[in-house]
């Protein structure tokens, strides 16, 4: 019998994804049909006209944080079989109009919800802090019973995974109910959510434009409000890239707080000169603070091999007034109109609140160098064992990797010298990324986490504004604020090279952002800088 090509397989892997959505759940045609990767429209409002929520799941799914929806279900306002099958909805609508997951376990979820309905009648108590809230996992999040083929057609034939991750079993334990897994890019290491399984993923606001990567899945998930709290990866921007593509929350902590044990990964085992973060990505702080305190009051060090034992701190400084430190832009990467004005309303805001501005911009190490560095440290690996992934698999690579790989040549043969050289100029930059923070005493920078907001698909190219905050093992969040307006943002523009090119009628109307970037391990005060930041920039 002759082999199934990769075309084959991978139609045969959607097929038996999309048989998970319920026909009711279904859109017409004339919903699914306009949804291209060409199209400029938004498809953000079809969740509440499509007819498929009703008008009490609407209310379920966009009135409230995940903090406010766990109250209502506390008190029994709300029950977690009605909570589980809104966002069950809500979550198939989003992804036939933006292929954002990559598995659906609706029956499973409902089973999980009906539990713990009945555990909170028969005890009066729920279950744990996350009681019957559903939240979504990015794919390489390993769940009983459910497979993980991280967008590798020689991952299809792998069975379902006999474990949860650590952070799972975390969720888990504190009431949580799962229910779908994210869209992530071939090989993870892009900034554009696509593979040849599961396709592309398109950004709600404006399908032309990319959804982000790694994390991109979650990215358009959450901003499609089929999820209000969302677990990601972030290794070099994986985590903020989605947030700020698809105007929601997503933080970074420092890594090895939030447990990382039995995610899976692409990489070489063994390769630890950047150590990857798991975070939340949601719509409010304190939902970001509501994760992170559960975690990281569940002992994980107990669990996993490289959690650390640094409980969530409480009573961090409570001075309401804020010395930030201004990031400047990179001479390499100068920030589009859009972003040069968001950048600018956020300082304007800040200073006019009270909070002092410090510009770094002479003292910081080059973000540039750190990118670099951080490349080289990426591309350490002699087998390239991601790409061997895709080669397996007999399946073409996408095109948005040749901004990460040479895909032409053979990768250079690493030397212990160079990475010897490599830790040496790391350990310099960390050093003046410390002085930074303790001579003008911050409590945080400020800064963008891309020179743009989301671009078309397939330009977004390198995370040279998110990068050092993973070599560097800073906590860092992004936070969406403004958007893209050519008639303000033309007298922005400048007579420089912008990368990728700027035109404004591309991104009209997409979500601009700010990055906050705190001190390694103290997550706690970053938290509590990007509240008081946030508030401001509300006003």
């Amino acid at each position: 019998m002759p082999q199934s090509t990769w075309q084959e397989k991978a139609k045969a892997k959607v097929s038996e994804t999309q048989d998970n959505i319920p026909v009711e759940w279904r859109l017409p045609l004339s919903y699914s049909d306009v949804c291209s990767q060409d199209s400029h429209e938004s498809v953000l409002d079809i969740p509440r006209r499509c007819g498929i929520l009703s008008p009490r799941e609407s209310d379920i799914t966009e009135s409230f944080d995940a903090t406010a929806l766990l109250e209502k279900l506390a008190s029994r306002e709300f029950s977690a079989v009605e909570v589980t099958t809104a966002f069950c909805k809500r979550a198939a609508i989003a992804q036939q109009l933006t292929s954002c997951l990559t598995e659906m376990f609706f029956e499973t979820a409902l089973r999980r919800a009906r539990e713990l309905d009945d555990y909170l009648l028969a005890t009066g108590n729920t279950l744990g802090p996350l009681h019957g809230l559903p939240i979504s996992l990015k794919e390489c999040y390993n769940i009983a019973g459910v497979p993980t083929t991280m967008g590798f057609v020689s991952f299809l034939d792998r069975p379902a995974n006999q474990n949860n991750s650590n952070l799972v079993d975390i969720l888990l334990a504190a009431g949580a109910v799962l229910y779908v897994k994210t869209n992530i890019p071939q090989t993870m290491m892009t900034l554009d959510t696509h593979n040849n399984i599961f396709g592309r993923t398109l950004n709600p606001h404006r399908l032309s434009l990319t959804a982000g990567g790694s994390s991109g899945g979650e990215g358009a998930l959450l901003a499609m409000r089929g999820s209000l709290l969302g677990l990601g990866t972030d290794i070099a921007g994986s985590i903020r890239v989605p947030a700020l593509c698809c105007g929601v929350i997503g933080f970074k902590p420092s890594a090895n707080r939030v447990p990382y044990g039995g995610i899976t990964s692409v990489a070489r085992p063994g390769t630890a000169s950047i150590v990857p973060s798991a975070g939340p990505l949601c719509h409010t702080l304190r939902d970001a603070e509501l994760l992170l305190k559960v975690v990281l009051g569940s002992s994980p060090s107990n669990i996993d091999d490289n959690a650390l034992d640094i409980p969530w701190r409480v009573g961090v400084n409570q001075n309401p007034f804020l010395r930030v430190g201004v990031l400047g832009e990179d001479a390499l990467y100068p920030l589009h109109p859009p972003m040069k004005r968001a950048i600018a309303t956020a300082l304007n805001k800040l200073e006019a609140a009270g909070h002092t501005l410090v510009d770094i911009s002479d003292q910081m190490p080059s973000i540039s160098t750190a990118k670099d560095i951080a490349s080289r440290l990426f591309n350490m690996d002699p087998d390239r064992t991601a790409l061997a992934y895709v080669t397996r698999g007999n399946e073409p690579f996408i095109p948005s990797l040749q901004s990460t790989y040479d895909l032409e040549g053979r990768a250079p043969e690493p030397q212990l010298l160079e990475l010897y050289d490599l830790n040496v100029a790391k350990a310099r930059l960390l050093t003046a990324m410390r002085r930074v923070f303790v001579d003008n005493k911050l409590d945080v920078i400020i800064g963008p986490a891309y020179q743009s907001c989301a671009v078309p698909h397939d330009t977004y190219g390198v995370a040279t504004y998110t990068v050092f905050c993973n070599l560097f093992n800073l906590p860092a969040c992004v936070i969406p604020f403004d958007k893209a307006d050519s008639a303000k943002d033309a007298a922005f523009i400048r007579d420089v090279q912008y990368t990728p090119e700027y035109k404004p009628g591309e991104v009209e109307g997409a979500p601009c952002h700010i990055q906050l970037i705190g001190r390694t391990m103290r997550d706690e005060d970053l938290i509590r800088s990007a509240a008081i930041v946030d508030t401001v920039l509300k006003v």
